[in-house]
């Protein structure tokens, strides 16, 4: 049976919409078995279900606090939840609160893959062509060398395989240009080192105006220009989509095309909801450790905790794992 510890208490919406979700996840699945931390009192309604464990953490480590935080609050739900991953009573760790005090708790409680030097936190982007692609590293780090975004490279091409069934996922470096000599040194380095690797399906360099066209299945970055091509897509998407109410809304001839056009923008607004993704994967520890949207509801924390079984499920780790090996080799 698959075990997932829950983290119920730490996003921004509070405990209900993770209570919703498991109870949702228990009527799909019944071949694992959850882990649910936080309040007793907030999550009595969980008692009595089948394959369900009520673990009691009274703390909360809040979207604000600093990762210091994670260290006193031992009993918030979060570390409770990454600590029965740790001892292994779980297969996996899901939480939609703060991603920097869940990144700190898995880095002061869980193991990193061997040889890994950073983790990466990998997210799925929703793309024209419907596929999505995925993006490493998107935050966790500063800065990356380029033997770690080859590594960011080698555990987001098994996830990709893994997770959405892609074989042969196409690899594509975020970089400043196309050409093969473009970017820093670090950047350059990357790109031969990927393009040497016989287990990546290497395909060059992706510039920042590409990246939601869906050519690729996994494009590499280091965390700083990862974060920024992030929060500049998720940006430049809500002006677009205010900018676009406002017009249609302008006039009465505006409202009338909107009326024709509903379908049509449903149609898109599905298509690039972050709801249907799940979460975010940050990559290089021994667990499969799944971030939720800060502001999930209980659909979106819903496919958070279907990633994280499917991780389990697909056994990913041991595959990264044998990637990294391959590549020490």
């Amino acid at each position: 049976m698959y075990k997932l510890a829950i983290d119920a208490s730490s996003g921004d919406l509070g405990s209900s919409i993770v209570v919703k979700a498991c109870q949702n996840f228990v009527k799909e699945y019944q071949d694992t078995y959850l882990y649910v931390t936080g309040k007793i009192d907030e999550l009595k309604s969980l008692e009595g279900l089948p394959n369900v464990e009520i673990v009691e953490a009274n703390d909360v480590l809040g979207m604000t606090e600093s990762i210091m935080a994670v260290r006193r609050k031992k009993d918030s739900s979060m570390v409770k939840a990454v600590t029965l991953a740790r001892e292994d009573k779980a297969d996996a760790v899901v939480s939609c609160g703060s991603t920097g005090a869940f990144y700190a708790s898995a880095m002061l409680f869980l193991k990193r893959l061997e040889g890994v030097e950073k983790c990466g936190l990998l997210a799925t982007l929703p793309t024209k062509n419907g596929k999505g692609v995925c993006m490493c590293d998107v935050g966790a780090n500063a800065e990356n060398t380029a033997e770690q975004l080859e590594q960011f490279a080698i555990m987001g091409s098994c996830y990709v395989s893994c997770v959405k069934g892609v074989d042969q996922p196409k690899v594509a470096l975020l970089n400043i240009g196309s050409e093969e000599k473009k970017g820093d040194e670090a950047h350059q380095k990357a790109y031969q080192l990927m393009k040497a690797n016989p287990h990546l399906n290497f395909v060059g360099n992706i510039e920042g105006r590409e990246i939601l066209n869906g050519d690729v299945d996994l494009i590499v970055t280091d965390g700083f220009s990862g974060n920024i091509a992030l929060k500049t897509i998720e940006g430049a998407g809500k002006v677009l989509i205010d900018m676009l109410k406002e017009n249609l809304m302008s006039t009465t001839r505006s409202k009338v095309g909107a009326l024709l056009a509903k379908p049509a923008l449903y149609e898109m607004k599905n298509k690039f909801d972050y709801k249907s993704v799940g979460g975010a994967f940050m990559a290089g520890f021994t667990k499969p450790v799944v971030k939720a949207h800060g502001a999930s509801d209980d659909v979106a924390f819903l496919n958070a905790m279907k990633l994280a079984r499917s991780m389990v499920k697909e056994e990913s780790i041991e595959k990264m794992k044998a990637g990294l090996m391959h590549e020490a080799d």
